[in-house]
């Protein structure tokens, strides 16, 4: 997969953020949203945003596995936070980076601030496109 990052002049540069990406490729992975639900369905990390966050994304490296792309090849992802704060980004990127370590998507991306997701009590939802030759 071939894609550019690009930082439009006069747009605020954030570490860990792509404003823009140009990608080129022939195969498209759609993830849908991950939760912090185990495999009972059980909600894992009642109250606790960081955990929850660390579930979905475990859930969501597993779905990249499994669909044999890796987290270079994601373009776009978007968060669900249920009664976000400033605060919570830290309890989020802190999850992202136990998860993927160093290899945390530089994808452009979007947080949206919810009231309520699925699951009753559950606090975050990610969701991904990967775009691969």
């Amino acid at each position: 997969m071939t894609h550019t990052t690009i930082q439009p002049p006069g747009i605020l540069e954030i570490p860990g953020l792509t404003q823009v990406i140009v990608a080129s490729g022939s195969r498209h992975v759609y993830i849908a949203g991950q939760i912090p639900l185990d495999d009972t369905g059980a909600l894992v990390g009642e109250g606790d945003l960081r955990v929850q966050a660390t579930v979905a994304f475990e859930h969501l490296r597993t779905c990249l596995d499994a669909a044999g792309v890796t987290p270079a090849d994601v373009v776009r992802v978007t968060f669900w936070v249920v009664d976000y704060t400033p605060e919570s980004l830290d309890a989020i990127y802190t999850a992202a980076f136990q998860v993927f370590g160093a290899d945390v998507p530089a994808a452009t991306s979007t947080l949206v601030g919810v009231a309520a997701l699925f699951h009753p009590g559950q606090l975050f939802e990610v969701d991904a496109i990967a775009v691969v030759d």
